[in-house]
């Protein structure tokens, strides 16, 4: 069937709105639709394209995630030297900068500076051919970069076709930009706490975590992740100098009107007093920022003074980064002994002598794995390296040799699990010693115990650390299931118990019996499966029996369980041990209840937006609780709205639902409501 003058009309317009609101939202902040009404745009062009391919542009909105995963990464020349910056530390080497500069302009006026906070993140290059992004690049070694198209595609704040304005200069037919794309800060919290629950190696900072994301052959596993990105630099055009601002600023100026986005924080600044003035105000504003920065970058204006000065080496002589102090410091390794976590994985950690970084007093550091050990060449005794950027784990970087002098021997790798003492075992191309013996591990069983029993699990009130590892010692717990046949005469002897703790302990174990589906997947402690994925999984099969039945194809079906998830769940309840477990639960007194909204809550049936950022959560995590309460999450003010979730720099939203009339909820407030 071919189509209709009409059905090319209604591609033609749904592209466009559908660009037109992704610009607004993702590079403006500044949204006119719902999420739902984006949702239901978006579905409507997907399936005219399917009914005609014909009409499908490679711009379409539904081609982000489109390409099959790559065998590899193909070389891509630059078309300009993409080049790295030179760095100062102090008041004194940006002041020394800014002579070098004047020498050589041989200028006596003060200079005007473009500048920027230094994104941790990682440079690529954008090159858009007639409008439309052709290619995409790392850095590489500046000359020569790894071809990433396939996955920059997936950014939604990367416009595939750069818009179209009469009163914007036109596009040059072929334009190269550079750009960085990073993780904002309560993302990549969420990603690690994601990769510790499954017991892998947490990134060791959203550098790392941008990096991996955007070297996937899969562009699915890409999409996946929380990736930003905002244009920072000019690499070239077919066009004169005279036909595009002749300034830095100018030029991301017009960057943004064509659909890009840039960092908000950039300014121009007068003098270099001006421009330390701005590193302190960035520096003061560098906590409540959503994504990490290491410094301010100052560029020289103008573009032809650029020229002039030329470049040194790989770095220019018009730019440079003033870093900020680094949150480092050094202590000694008193020891190191192993941890054994929930799923089986050995964990090596560094016992430090307490040292204060970043304002906090570090006194333990993971070191993730043997490899790591090796790597690092650490041993007891040895005086390392901590780092600590922002709210990232404590990680030992380095090993100061010069100050190790008398260093012991090399740690090795134990042979058996340091609780329950059965051999270790290490799968093919994984870091992780593991044990094997699940609940039969005390270790193991603690931490299953503890996850089991957590507010958002059976929520159990009365089992803390301490209580389940004397119950585990006194053989009164050997599985999760002996937690429902604990009585008040097996534990009111106890040191600690009297009468009424006992009392209090067995009342509520009993009152868990009665409990929702969700919870009780949760509780599970299956791998991949969150407090949302619980959710939707109780959502869908209303019954553990159907869920227990369920095969890969039925799971991956669902709403945000993905091939890896569906395969640990299946896998989960095809095990013999599982499956007894669930059984003897449920035999045992538990009633699940399938999802319902909780009525009682004070988000049940309301509309809610949420911007800024948050200590004590991030924004999906926020996200998923509200909609466990029954909440529509949405991502734009209207009138519909009934609350707007505030945190720190909120943005245009907040004076939006101010001019609206529209409740706002600070942080603590939340926190109380959900409690």
């Amino acid at each position: 069937m071919k189509p209709r003058k009409e059905d090319q009309l209604r591609v033609e317009k749904l592209s466009t709105l559908l660009r037109s609101h992704s610009y607004k939202y993702h590079v403006l902040d500044a949204p006119e639709i719902e999420d739902s009404e984006y949702d239901v745009l978006f579905q409507e062009l997907l399936s005219l394209e399917e009914k005609f391919p014909e009409l499908l542009s490679k711009a379409s909105p539904t081609q982000r995630v489109g390409s099959k995963p790559l065998s590899g990464f193909k070389k891509i020349t630059h078309g300009s030297q993409m080049l790295s910056l030179d760095n100062a530390f102090s008041i004194k080497d940006l002041k020394d900068f800014d002579k070098r500069v004047k020498e050589r302009l041989v200028l006596g006026e003060d200079l005007e500076y473009c500048c920027e906070p230094k994104l941790d993140g990682v440079a690529v290059n954008l090159i858009y051919k007639n409008g439309f992004l052709d290619k995409a690049a790392t850095r590489g070694d500046g000359t020569t970069g790894e071809d990433i198209t396939h996955n920059i595609k997936t950014l939604h704040s990367v416009p595939l076709e750069l818009l179209k304005n009469k009163d914007v200069p036109a596009v040059p037919t072929s334009l190269e930009i550079r750009g960085e794309v990073f993780i904002e800060s309560s993302e990549f919290k969420k990603i690690n706490r994601k990769l510790e629950e499954e017991e892998k190696k947490p990134f060791a900072n959203p550098r790392n975590a941008a990096a991996g994301s955007l070297r996937q052959l899969d562009p699915k596993i890409t999409a996946s992740r929380p990736l930003k990105l905002f244009i920072h630099g000019y690499g070239g055009s077919n066009s004169s100098i005279e036909e595009v601002p002749n300034n830095q600023f100018g030029m991301l100026q017009l960057f943004k009107k064509w659909g890009l986005p840039i960092n908000p924080e950039t300014e121009t600044a007068n003098g270099i007093e001006s421009c330390i003035d701005y590193f302190s105000k960035i520096e003061r504003k560098r906590k409540t920022l959503p994504y990490e920065i290491d410094g301010v970058v100052y560029k020289v204006n103008n573009f032809n003074l650029q020229q002039r000065m030329g470049k040194v080496s790989r770095a220019p002589r018009w730019a440079i980064a003033r870093k900020f102090p680094a949150e480092t410091g050094k202590t000694v390794i008193n020891s190191i002994s192993f941890q054994v976590g929930r799923l089986g994985s050995i964990t090596p950690v560094a016992d430090l002598e307490p040292i204060k970084v970043g304002g906090v007093t570090i006194s333990n550091a993971s070191l993730h794995n043997f490899d790591e050990i090796d790597r690092l060449d650490v041993r007891e005794g040895d005086v390392v390296i901590i780092k600590r950027a922002g709210d990232v784990i404590p990680q030992v970087t380095k090993v100061d040799l010069k100050d190790s002098v008398k260093r012991k021997s090399k740690i090795k790798q134990p042979k058996t699990c340091p609780s329950c003492n059965s051999e270790l075992f290490r799968d093919e191309g994984v870091a992780a010693l593991r044990c094997l013996k699940g609940q039969e591990c005390p270790a193991q069983l603690v931490e299953v115990i503890k996850h089991f029993v957590s507010r958002n699990a059976m929520n159990i009130d009365g089992l803390g650390d301490k209580i389940i590892r004397l119950f585990i010692d006194k053989k009164i717990i050997k599985t999760v299931s002996d937690l429902y046949k604990i009585k008040e005469v097996d534990i009111i002897s106890l040191e600690g118990f009297a009468s009424k703790s006992s009392s209090n302990l067995i009342k509520s174990i009993k009152a868990s019996k009665d409990t929702s589906l969700q919870r009780f997947i949760y509780a599970l402690g299956i791998r991949e499966v969150g407090e949302a994925t619980a959710f939707n999984l109780a959502s869908n099969f209303k019954e553990i029996k159907r869920l227990m039945q369920a095969s890969k194809e039925d799971l991956i079906e669902i709403n945000d369980i993905g091939p890896v998830a569906a395969g640990f769940i299946f896998d989960f309840f095809s095990d013999k041990n599982s499956i007894e477990l669930v059984d003897e639960l449920i035999s045992l007194g538990l009633k699940l209840t399938s999802p319902q909204t909780d009525n009682s809550s004070e988000f049940s049936g309301k509309t809610i937006v949420i911007t800024g950022s948050f200590t004590s959560f991030s924004r999906n995590e926020l996200k998923e609780q509200l909609i466990i309460r029954g909440a529509k999450v949405t991502s734009s003010i209207s009138a519909k709205t009934d609350f707007l979730i505030s945190g720190e720099k909120p943005g245009s939203k907040l004076s939006k639902a101010e001019d609206l009339n529209i409740k706002t909820l600070k942080e603590k407030e939340v926190i109380d409501l959900l409690i």
